[in-house]
């Protein structure tokens, strides 16, 4: 008997609190449409070269992704360095025509942030949105704790085509004539290789290069491509030859890399090559990820 008149209670509180405009979203929420930006690099410097600063003069455009969709009031054009929302400038505020092209150099940025771009500085470029009530989103929200924070949701970012946000990065420009010949070891925390010795790099064309793997057993070339506007390299799964000479069981022995650009690049300053390898065999990949890092000889 108690549960029963336990059960009546609760519903009566809970049809008591309730409106007659309550239900999956109340009347007095007001639903309204959210232009998206759409950001792309254009015409121009992909990358900002530390070593020919002058040379950088970027074009993007800002426009919307869906252009059927409800047109925001304004944009206001946003940038932010080395990934920190505390470092958001304003490039060009109330932009109304969209899509709208814009250029970038790095005179502007020195001016805009108040210090010269140097080696590793990041330029991030999205867009503040205005909508037609008035409200605004921002592309780099302050939130405390998150210093980074992308204030468009990955659903929105993942959607096809979608580009909320391009970047910049300072980087030494990729020179392909560097990365052949002799390299030495610098770490190799698989252990097939010593510090010291001797990798040589064959230059296939400008975004390819490739070497043989001391370990493999009738070894062929591992391709390695180069991405020239970030610096980034990658192999893909790939055969290192008939067998690993470990023993006659590792056969079918590959490599790849992982971790993307972060972890796999090369550093045309310091004339370094840095994989983040993985190894397996006809039985599967054997576990974890080993530093590779080569330097010019």
């Amino acid at each position: 008997m108690k549960k029963h008149i336990y059960y009546f209670i609760l519903a009566v509180s809970l049809f008591t609190a309730c409106k007659k405009n309550d239900g999956p979203i109340s009347e007095n929420i007001k639903l309204e449409r959210t232009p998206q930006p759409q950001v792309n690099k254009s015409t121009g410097s992909q990358a900002i070269d530390v070593l020919n600063l002058n040379a950088f003069n970027a074009s993007f455009t800002v426009g919307v992704y869906n252009t059927g969709d409800a047109a925001p009031t304004k944009m206001d054009v946003v940038i932010r360095k080395n990934g920190l929302n505390s470092s958001v400038k304003v490039l060009q505020a109330a932009v109304t025509t969209f899509p709208s092209t814009f250029t970038l150099t790095t005179a502007q940025l020195a001016t805009i942030f108040g210090t010269p771009v140097v080696l590793n500085d990041s330029y991030d470029i999205s867009a503040d949105v205005y909508t037609q009530s008035g409200k605004k989103f921002e592309a780099y929200p302050t939130i405390p704790g998150v210093p980074s924070a992308f204030g468009f949701g990955s659903g929105v970012a993942s959607q096809p085509g979608a580009s909320l946000s391009i970047q910049y990065k300072a980087i030494c420009a990729y020179n392909p004539s560097i990365y052949e010949g002799n390299f030495v070891v610098v770490t190799d925390d698989w252990a097939d290789y010593l510090p010291g010795d001797v990798v040589e790099l064959t230059r296939i064309d400008d975004t390819h290069i490739s070497f043989e793997h001391i370990a493999a057993v009738n070894p062929v070339p591992i391709v390695i491509t180069v991405n020239p506007g970030d610096n980034g390299v990658s192999i893909p799964k790939q055969s290192v030859g008939t067998r690993w000479a470990y023993g006659a069981i590792y056969t079918a022995p590959f490599v790849l890399t992982a971790g993307g650009s972060a972890q796999n690049f090369v550093s045309p300053c310091d004339q370094t090559i840095t994989l983040n390898m993985q190894y397996g065999y006809s039985a599967g990949t054997f576990g974890g990820t080993y530093p590779l890092v080569l330097v010019k000889q």
